[in-house]
């Protein structure tokens, strides 16, 4: 008899530590009761973005990197360090801890109208499920061309709650078609993903609801070693 191949969630539940997995927790408890969100929605966006820790890219670099593949600019909105010495991207806690952050600001982003730029705001999606669209779309792409996109739908006379009307303007809104397809595979990706975490998963779903510390306290002076061929931040 074959043995049955495995999946990639199978494959990244390996590689789900306990650190890992006690991080992604605790980054859960950002989310609550008006989100959609939860720890499965994170695993399924980490092993989406970095492969559960295997493909990270480059240190201080301004492009998208670490465990959850944040870019420069967005990282440091929610507090990490960025540079060669010291980029917190690649610390679980610190970037499980900002990825957490930013989705549930663009939860809150496509909850309400809210104005993004002086002449651009978003057009709030009042189903949470379909909230949800917007919110992983806006993680991959950005929310100024989800919001765009949004009103190209809407001028062209389509639904701007509905994703699927919404997505065939990202070319529209200053996507090139190659961005506008990866927005719309990692959207589809992550939700399939989350249900199957959701099934297979020993991450405590009901983290979000717990009361306790969020925020992540480590040193943020010293310098990097490697240990067993991995990177490892030594306090000084």
């Amino acid at each position: 008899m074959t043995e049955k191949q495995k999946s990639n969630i199978d494959i990244w539940l390996e590689r789900e530590t306990s650190h890992k997995q006690k991080a992604l927790e605790n980054a859960s408890r950002y989310f609550d009761e008006n989100d959609n969100l939860t720890v499965n929605t994170l695993e399924a966006v980490y092993g989406q973005e970095s492969s559960f820790g295997t493909m990270l890219g480059k240190r201080g670099t301004d492009d998208a990197a670490g465990h959850f593949r944040l870019e420069k600019a967005t990282a440091e909105r929610y507090g990490l360090i960025v540079s060669k010495e010291n980029d917190q991207r690649f610390d679980i806690d610190y970037a499980s801890s900002g990825a957490a952050r930013y989705l549930k600001d663009l939860n809150g982003i496509f909850s309400k109208k809210t104005t993004l730029l002086k002449d651009l705001k978003s057009v709030p999606v009042k189903n949470i499920s379909e909230r949800k669209k917007f919110v992983l779309g806006s993680y991959n792409g950005g929310e100024g061309r989800i919001a765009r996109a949004q009103h190209l739908a809407e001028q062209a006379g389509k639904d701007p709650q509905v994703w699927n009307h919404v997505e065939k303007f990202l070319e529209a809104a200053n996507a090139t078609k190659a961005k506008a397809d990866e927005i719309k595979q990692f959207i589809q990706k992550v939700l399939c993903y989350e249900i199957e975490f959701s099934e297979k998963s020993p991450a405590d779903k009901k983290s979000k609801k717990k009361k306790g510390e969020k925020s992540v306290s480590r040193c943020t002076e010293g310098h990097w070693v490697t240990i067993d061929d991995r990177p490892v931040f030594i306090c000084d």
